[in-house]
């Protein structure tokens, strides 16, 4: 008797699981149908986005994304799926979508969350995670040509002043890193230029002696004889 009854019943009543089996795009089929419940962003992410950090933080917010398997939502290969099943009544919501939606949302509520109160203003109205990652990857990944130049210009501006070395050269990468991102990346060669010509008149001695090597020092090397430099300063001041 309940072989005869389970079989009146339609498919998709006889086993919820074979909601699954639709041929929507869903991401119900790369993540078990389960709503993944991870930590707070705000545990997670310790740098928030501004005008001037977006390598960092999409460093940081891309393998949260990846690593829970739903970095389709924001890069566009997890599309939204019909709202209704097709060939059925209206009536009839295809289960992928609220799991969609509900997905979706997670996603740009940790995006909101991880933006300064500044960059959020930007993205406030962006219905999904997608159109949030996309205005906030052409705002701030930008490759125009005066955001190029803005930043070339500040990079060959930035001096160490009262910068530790290792302040200074966080500093220099950042903007580096924000030029490869804009598309124009800074060679090595020409980074180590920059930072012997702007790291300042107390390191005039090391930057002398870099100079005179037979072959051109490499930016690692130049990094550990500035360090080094910068420690026996620190020891001469003590003496």
């Amino acid at each position: 008797m309940a072989n005869s009854d389970s079989s009146a019943l339609p498919p998709n009543d006889q086993n919820p699981s074979n909601t699954n089996n639709t041929n929507d795009q869903s991401p119900t089929s790369t993540i078990n149908n389960q709503p993944h419940q991870p930590p707070a962003v705000s545990t997670i992410i310790t740098i928030k986005l501004t005008r001037s950090n977006y390598p960092l933080w999409l460093a940081q917010i891309s393998p949260i994304l990846r690593s829970r398997d739903l970095f389709g939502y924001v890069d566009g290969t997890v599309l939204c799926p019909p709202k209704f099943l097709p060939g059925r009544d209206e009536s009839v919501v295809n289960p992928s979508y609220p799991y969609w939606v509900q997905q979706d949302q997670t996603i740009l509520s940790w995006i909101n969350n991880s933006l300064t109160p500044s960059v959020l203003s930007t993205v406030a109205l962006s219905p999904t995670s997608r159109q949030s990652w996309l205005s906030l990857e052409r705002r701030y990944a930008s490759t125009s040509h005066n955001r190029i130049l803005h930043l070339r210009n500040e990079l060959l501006r930035t001096a160490k002043g009262d910068l530790s070395v290792s302040d200074y050269l966080d500093k220099i990468n950042s903007i580096a890193d924000n030029l490869a991102l804009a598309g124009s990346p800074i060679m090595d060669p020409d980074l180590v230029t920059i930072i012997m010509n702007n790291v300042g008149p107390a390191f005039e001695v090391t930057v002398s002696a870099a100079q005179a090597r037979d072959t051109p020092i490499t930016y690692e090397a130049l990094e550990a004889l500035l360090l080094t430099t910068e420690r026996r300063q620190g020891y001469s001041t003590y003496d």
